[in-house]
């Protein structure tokens, strides 16, 4: 029996997927567990496998297609089948004259029925559905809309507004009007937003990943509050304990290893940081799990080390090169860039003297890290009198989730942090 294959979702918040390569072509014979297509999700390129052996009866998808979860983009089978069939079979059509109550369709009372009947069938995803009954649209006027769906199917993001009004709203920097009987058309936005003043160069889509990261942030900056505590690091004796490592090992350890082991060291010795609060529990992590941002090509993404309280910095080193390297191509799977329990953001090869971070959820802790700037500082010399030196200083900021981690928790674990980093050889220990 042939089965139709779907746009998987394969992150908790994704919503659509951009099929970027087939593996297989129309006719090639599929193997269980076999690569069949790549799909490029919210933040990086996943291969999906077969799930069952076959012969490729449809691709219904070309490559560098961009498609909801769940939509269907094969169809797999034996030999002789009838793809189209299948499709049909897996596709629910509801009338336009009936009123839609979740996955089912029933038929609409005199008060509801359009005046006037389309003669077409109306294809709707489920949360097109949903939409519909949620807001008691007009079925007749949503038949009026051209689908961006499967072959023509209505989506959610169809009914509410068109993508030329959306494009509008976005470079006139103001929200889409209220939506009437049907989705907002353009010049809906062109009626709320009179403002000729802006000039627009482009218009970019607030999408994927950045629309991922940008709600995540925004709910962990308004939910939690932000508490932040700042300290000077003189990286002397780090940056001398790297070189030497550096010298005689074969796998290089940068100043982000350094960073994880130090965290993992801090977290042991403070494992009420290694924390989330999540409904009225307040979660304490034995696992230590160290994620460090990284700016690929597909946006910020935050690959996690994983156990490192278990690792040595070598292992770590490894580990994190690995991670680092297939975060900035995209191609990481998701259960390496979710699971954390602490994050580190390290903007010092970009030359930033200091900044802060937003905790990442449902994290309760980010340490950020700034450059290192040679810095007049004062010491006490041989005798116990104040001197002034030259040193490479470096900025550590942490940010905590005040709910659950107090000032004074956090002010000792930034002295602990700060001692390992300037005696750097307990690192090793």
């Amino acid at each position: 029996m042939g089965k139709v294959i779907i746009m998987p979702k394969l992150g908790y918040t994704q919503e659509e997927g951009r099929l970027v390569k087939w593996h297989k072509a129309v006719g090639d014979t599929l193997t269980k567990g076999e690569p069949f297509f790549d799909v490029h999700t919210d933040k990086s390129v996943i291969t999906v496998d077969a799930t069952e052996d076959g012969t490729v009866l449809k691709l219904v998808a070309e490559e560098d297609t961009l498609m909801p979860v769940f939509t269907p983009v094969a169809v797999v089978g034996q030999a002789g089948e009838d793809p189209d069939a299948l499709l049909k079979a897996h596709v629910m059509d509801v009338a336009p004259d009936a009123e839609v109550r979740g996955d089912s369709a029933a038929p609409a009372s005199a008060s509801t029925a359009p005046a006037a009947k389309p003669a077409e069938k109306l294809r709707l995803t489920p949360k097109a559905r949903k939409l519909v009954a949620d807001e008691g649209y007009d079925l007749a006027s949503i038949a009026q809309i051209p689908g961006t769906g499967f072959e023509g199917g209505i989506t959610a993001k169809d009914i509410k507004a068109s993508p030329l009004a959306r494009k509008i709203a976005a470079a006139a920097g103001t929200p889409l009007p209220a939506a009437g009987a049907g989705r907002v058309m353009a010049q809906d936005v062109a009626a709320a937003a009179a403002d000729g003043d802006k000039r627009v160069a482009s218009v970019i889509p607030y999408a994927g990943v950045r629309r991922i990261i940008g709600e995540r942030l925004a709910e962990s900056k308004f939910t939690a509050p932000h508490l932040y505590f700042t300290e000077s690091v003189d990286t002397t004796n780090l940056t001398a304990l790297r070189a030497q490592i550096n010298a005689g090992g074969d796998v290089k350890i940068s100043v982000s290893d350094l960073l994880i082991m130090a965290a993992a060291k801090a977290l042991q010795k403070y494992p009420e940081v290694n924390v989330s609060l999540q409904g009225d529990q307040i979660l304490c992590y034995e696992s230590i799990n160290v994620g460090v941002a990284v700016a690929g090509d597909n946006g910020l993404v935050v690959p996690v080390v994983k156990n490192v309280q278990d690792k040595t910095i070598t292992m770590v080193a490894r580990e994190s090169r690995d991670l680092i390297v297939r975060a900035q191509k995209g191609r990481l799977r998701p259960e390496e860039y979710n699971g954390g329990t602490f994050s580190i953001s390290n903007l010092g090869m970009f030359g930033i003297e200091n900044f802060t971070a937003i905790i990442n959820p449902p994290e309760s802790a980010i340490l950020a890290v700034s450059s290192v700037r040679k810095t007049p500082v004062v010491i006490p010399d041989e005798n116990g009198l104040d001197t002034l030196a030259i040193r490479p200083m470096m900025h550590i900021n942490l940010t905590v989730d005040h709910r659950v981690i107090d000032g004074l928790l956090a002010a000792r674990f930034v002295g602990c942090l700060k001692e390992l980093l300037e005696n750097p050889v307990r690192l090793l220990l």
